[in-house]
């Protein structure tokens, strides 16, 4: 192999891992850990919108999500990629699962849209850090 393909890839491959490394840090320093009020629209016409709070924790690597309003709780599982967090949402007593992905804002707050399993429409949130 010519040295200056070599070269290139050895240049590619340490500004990808840079780059990676780079994101790891920045995520490490926006912790989304927290409690938060949420503000929903559910999927379909005519479904309604309702209120929430979310309590947010780190634990390890992943985030851990516990949901509640009025009285229906869920619980999921948070991963974060730079300014996306995608969750798994179960309802622990219908088991009854749907699947989440919020864009991270500059304020802190979140907006995204989500989906119960098996849904042919999807519904929304704005997520709104509590202090």
């Amino acid at each position: 192999m010519p040295v200056a393909t070599m070269m290139r890839r050895t240049v590619l491959g340490a500004a990808l891992a840079m780059g990676l490394a780079g994101a790891a840090l920045a995520q490490g320093a926006d912790d989304l850990s927290g409690t938060y009020q949420v503000q929903g629209q559910n999927p379909g016409s005519g479904q309604g919108t309702y209120g929430a709070d979310i309590t947010v924790k780190m634990v390890g690597e992943v985030y851990q999500l516990t949901w509640a309003s009025g009285d229906q709780q869920a619980v999921g599982s948070g991963l974060r990629l730079g300014d996306t967090f995608a969750v798994t949402w179960q309802d622990p007593k219908s088991k009854e699962s749907a699947i989440a992905v919020y864009i991270i804002m500059p304020d802190g707050g979140l907006k995204g849209r989500w989906a119960p399993l098996g849904a042919e429409s999807a519904g929304t949130e704005d997520w709104t850090r509590k202090p």
